[in-house]
């Protein structure tokens, strides 16, 4: 397997990674709090990137499962937003009781792909960069925490009448897991993926980012499924 990286500990970058963002780290000291703006240029991002692209970076995804659905995950990886997906969980759910036939069948009628609402979810899964990023904003987890099927399910204008439903079925996890960010055109990061590491040496606050990873994850990389506790903005 690739050589790790985890943005949180500097002593796992590689030498020349440490020295670039040393570099940039010296110019931006003292100029802004918040990682966004960090004065960067954009253009440095995908040549950034390309250095990264023998190593992978530790990212949390964080979900609702029901118990079966951890054994899922170590099988088979996580999988991207799809119609397929969805429906194979409101099966496996069904099929393990966790969920009567009913709420099954209206599941499968109201999820976003149903509703033809499914445009920047599709074939994505999403991460955050930083371990300590729920623990200082937690707000920007809380849906997924809190509905089981994410936003598959949640963000369906069909899906109000059952929301409170969702939130009863599962429980608060986060999968870490190991991705490859080196492609910049598949794999949006936001914050800049450079910017992030900047903000990360330079200990700014809201140091973090958020991915929408264009990849399915193989089991051998999910590193940990864990139960979390919900914390409140």
């Amino acid at each position: 397997m690739k050589p790790l990286i985890d943005i949180d500990d500097a002593a796992t970058w590689p030498r020349h990674i440490y020295r670039i963002v040393s570099t940039w780290a010296a110019e931006c000291a003292g100029k802004t709090s918040y990682t966004n703006d960090l004065p960067l240029r954009i253009e440095l991002e995908a040549p950034f990137r390309e250095q990264l692209a023998s190593y992978l970076l530790c990212a949390y995804h964080y979900t609702r499962l029901l118990p079966h659905e951890r054994a899922m995950i170590f099988d088979h990886g996580l999988r991207t937003l799809s119609a397929d997906l969805l429906e194979q969980r409101i099966e496996a759910a069904r099929t393990v009781g966790a969920i009567s036939t009913a709420e099954a069948e209206y599941f499968h009628k109201a999820h976003v792909f149903a509703a033809g609402e499914q445009e920047h979810r599709e074939g994505q899964v999403c991460f955050v960069l930083s371990e300590r990023r729920y623990e200082r904003d937690p707000g920007a987890c809380l849906p997924l925490l809190n509905s089981w099927g994410g936003e598959g399910l949640y963000r369906s204008s069909y899906s109000v009448p059952f929301r409170a439903r969702l939130e009863t079925l599962g429980s608060p996890t986060r999968v870490t897991s190991l991705i490859a960010l080196a492609d910049d055109k598949n794999h949006s990061v936001f914050p800049a993926l450079h910017k992030v590491f900047v903000a990360s040496l330079l200990g700014l606050h809201d140091v973090g980012a958020d991915v929408y990873y264009r990849a399915s994850i193989p089991p051998e990389h999910v590193q940990r499924i864990d139960e979390v506790l919900l914390l409140t903005s």
